[in-house]
């Protein structure tokens, strides 16, 4: 067999480089801590509405406020980053988080709680945008797959910590000891951006000549075109996406925001229990993450049939969850199946997009799409409190299966008219399989 060349080899990440080292890793760790951050209220929602006597209703109106400043602030943040303001935008959206989360803990009436969860919405609406940009300006176009699998990893990993974190910070403070403990981390990881980071390789004082040169000679490379931002909103392939995302983060947050207190239903048991059973689903979903996008890069497939297959199956998970009844330990596993491939395609997603959008749009482009995909956030949510009934919050599950399943359905059209990864260039553009590479840690290159 012949020996891979390195030219060859799928990229990997190496900490020895400022790249990884001072950039890869802390936007891993801030969009980590961000997502604590905004689903910690899952696991305290029960108590939250015993000491504050708010119906289920009441509380989906508490977890949709969230995506009200959510789905505001991303397309605005993502065109001032694009004109080189990324990093102040995180360091100062990580503040914001931190401050917002602690007054989650000290709040004692409905408008306080919901006025605390949209300022957090706000700041954390304006992060990913961000992020789209420093990926661009960073990574070189073979390993941005890499940087941005890595950042997905942490939507489920971090609900898998934060699920049993939380339940057992309430059992042994209160629910409001929770926030505030939780809140620190944000200030921390603020000040590790504000001195680690700069917001383009050409400014870093601890970048070599030959790192930077490599940067900025291949972080073009694969990516498409400049054009307008017009032009961008006038493809119907980018409003295509945002209803796809739309379906598909109605059912991720109404799945991570209201699977603690389903499991309590379903249970009777205490917060660090149900906080360790909320924790299965969500290390299922690291798991499933990862081998499918393993799996996308053996198979030399167009991603369309990856990204639709898990979300189908998630939306079938949660139809038969409420149809058929087999007691609470199969309710379980389907909640287990839905939440966990819920998560497996969203590496190969983000990937996706970010080499359909131009690249001097990259910011505003992410923005719109994560814009339309989130107010799924503040609709799914919603529509769970309204729908559940006493003792059963998971009633309502059904209707958002239906929606995840169109998601599936609409992916699946894309792809089968020639606009999957490997088809059409007006929707993928070109990208090699290292692209999507969940590559290990390394310490050489």
């Amino acid at each position: 067999m012949t020996p891979t060349s390195a030219a060859e080899r799928p990229p990997r990440i190496d900490i020895r480089q400022v790249r990884w080292a001072r950039i890869g890793i802390p936007l891993f760790v801030t969009y980590f801590i961000c997502f604590m951050d905004r689903t910690n209220i899952s696991v305290a929602s029960p108590h939250m509405a015993s000491e504050l006597q708010l119906s289920a209703a009441a509380m989906g109106l508490v977890f949709s406020a969230f995506f009200w400043g959510y789905v505001l602030s991303g397309l605005p943040a993502g065109a001032w980053a694009g004109k080189g303001h990324a990093k102040n935008i995180i360091v100062a959206c990580m503040v914001i988080i931190g401050l917002s989360a602690a007054v989650t803990g000290v709040v004692h009436n409905l408008p306080v709680l919901m006025a605390a969860r949209m300022v957090l919405g706000l700041a954390e609406g304006a992060i990913f945008p961000a992020f789209a940009v420093m990926f661009i300006s960073w990574f070189p176009s073979r390993e941005r797959g890499i940087a941005v699998a890595l950042t997905m990893y942490t939507v489920p990993l971090s609900s898998a910590v934060m699920a049993p974190l939380s339940g057992w910070l309430i059992e042994v403070t209160s629910w409001r000891a929770m926030f505030i403990i939780q809140a620190v981390p944000a200030i921390l990881v603020a000040i590790w951006l504000h001195f680690s980071a700069t917001e383009k390789p050409e400014n870093h004082p601890r970048l070599s000549a030959e790192e930077r040169d490599y940067i900025i000679a291949t972080r073009t490379v694969e990516t498409t075109d400049e054009s307008t931002l017009l032009q961008v909103f006038m493809r119907p392939v980018v409003w295509l996406l945002a209803l796809i995302y739309f379906f598909w983060v109605m059912g991720i947050y109404a799945l991570t925001l209201w699977l603690p207190t389903v499991i309590g239903d379903l249970t009777g048991r205490g917060s660090f229990l149900v906080g360790l059973l909320t924790a299965i689903p969500f290390l299922v979903g690291t798991a499933a993450l990862y081998l499918v996008t393993k799996r996308a890069v053996a198979s030399g497939r167009s991603l369309g049939s990856f990204i639709a297959l898990p979300i189908a199956i998630s939306g079938t998970a949660m139809i038969v969850q409420h149809f058929v009844q087999f007691g609470a330990v199969f309710s379980f596993a389907m909640l287990v199946v839905a939440a966990g491939s819920i998560y497996a395609a969203l590496a190969l997603w983000w990937t996706w997009v970010m080499q359909i959008v131009p690249r001097n749009q990259a910011g505003a482009s992410v923005g719109f799409v994560n814009l339309c995909g989130n107010f799924g956030g503040l609709v799914g949510p919603l529509l769970i409190g309204l729908v559940a009934t006493a003792g059963n919050t998971a009633s309502g599950f059904w209707i958002i299966g239906v929606g995840v399943i169109i998601a599936a359905l609409i992916v699946k059209i894309l792809d089968s008219r020639g606009t999957g990864a490997s088809g059409d260039a007006e929707l993928s553009g070109q990208h090699t399989d290292a692209d999507l590479e969940p590559a290990p840690v390394t310490t050489g290159r």
